[in-house]
């Protein structure tokens, strides 16, 4: 084997140029803005829907008061709860805290949405992922203004990995699909820092939540859950690694927190069956949105034409960890040693 044999780099790992990237990231950043900005102005009393809360505890940090005391449940949505979220999404959402709400929603999912492309369009390998921004859950997502395409960015940006502590749920399942020992230490060290803003933040989250709905891991819907479990077949990988967190972590089945899930299709016509199954849950989902249950209408649909079809998804993955033990995120796995001088 020659040294051209082995430093030549694997098609599917290819970098592609900077400038494609950036176009590509601020064209479908403007499209999940697009979507935030039409939703929020045909329902101007919703403020910045649920972006509301962290960007509410933005503005009451500077201010210099603590989030958990004011953001109480006063009135309606999105004004029916107290503050659920952690301290760091409120330290997240401070640069967007001078903006007006529709506004500052907007921004937070141009940001959002923008990275979740710069990360997609790192390897050409990941560009079959794309459709995720035609799926049912990324248009919730940007409807609602939640924080799923930011998580899922940092998935696959490392960099990102700190802002995971804004979102716990989400984060430990992203961070599972590629672990990296600076990102754990610098979610724990920016959820660490937070205490120096307000000391007592941990315990008063805790308390809010004791008002918080219950939610869990589509692993827990009883006895058919247990299928789920199918995904282990594929631990080596980091998709099938990802599923198995997806699957455990507690999450709202209304579409926008399963969006990780985009991350297992490897190739284009897989992710468009997966974004079309996504669109025929929600058209089964739509009609009850008004009624008190719809969280419970929903949660069947999820499961069956999101979370088994992704589990197919897995099983048909080769059983091979294309992650590998790779240390360095930036160093594709597939990557071979460089050649040893004769």
């Amino acid at each position: 084997m020659t040294t051209a044999d082995l430093t030549r780099e694997d098609p599917r790992t290819e970098r592609l140029p900077l400038g494609f990237r950036l176009s590509i990231s601020f064209a479908l950043g403007a499209w999940g803005a697009f979507i935030t900005y039409f939703s929020l102005i045909v329902t101007p009393n919703h403020l910045a829907k649920d972006f509301t809360w962290p960007w509410r505890a933005a503005r009451v940090l500077l201010e210099r008061h603590n989030p958990y005391d004011v953001i109480q449940a006063t009135g309606p949505y999105p004004f029916n709860v107290g503050l659920f979220y952690p301290l760091p999404a409120g330290v997240v959402a401070l640069p967007f805290a001078p903006l007006s709400a529709p506004i500052a929603g907007t921004a937070f999912i141009f940001v959002s949405a923008a990275l979740l492309a710069f990360g997609l369009t790192s390897r050409r390998e990941d560009l079959c992922k794309l459709p995720v921004f035609a799926s049912a859950p990324f248009c919730m997502a940007a409807v609602l203004g939640q924080w799923a395409p930011l998580m899922t960015a940092a998935a696959l940006l490392p960099a990102l990995q700190f802002l995971l502590a804004a979102k716990p749920n989400l984060g430990l399942a992203c961070w599972v699909y590629r672990p990296t020992i600076r990102g754990a230490v610098a979610a724990a060290a920016f959820a660490l820092a937070t205490l120096l803003i307000v000391p007592t933040w941990p315990l008063d989250w805790r308390h809010a939540l004791e008002a918080a709905p219950r939610y869990k891991g589509p692993l827990m819907r009883g006895v058919t859950g247990l299928i789920l479990l199918l995904g282990a077949l594929r631990w080596r990988r980091r998709e099938g690694r990802l599923f198995l967190a997806m699957s455990v972590v507690p999450q709202l089945s209304l579409f926008y927190d399963q969006l990780p899930l985009w991350l297992i299709p490897n190739t284009v016509w897989r992710s468009l069956a997966l974004t079309a199954l996504s669109w025929v849950a929600w058209s089964r989902w739509y009609p009850s949105r008004a009624l008190t249950s719809h969280v419970a209408v929903a949660e069947p649909w999820v499961f069956w034409l999101l979370y088994v079809p992704a589990l197919v998804l897995v099983v048909l993955l080769p059983n091979s960890d294309v992650s590998g033990r790779v240390t360095d995120p930036e160093r594709p796995a597939s990557a071979p040693n460089p050649p040893v001088a004769a």
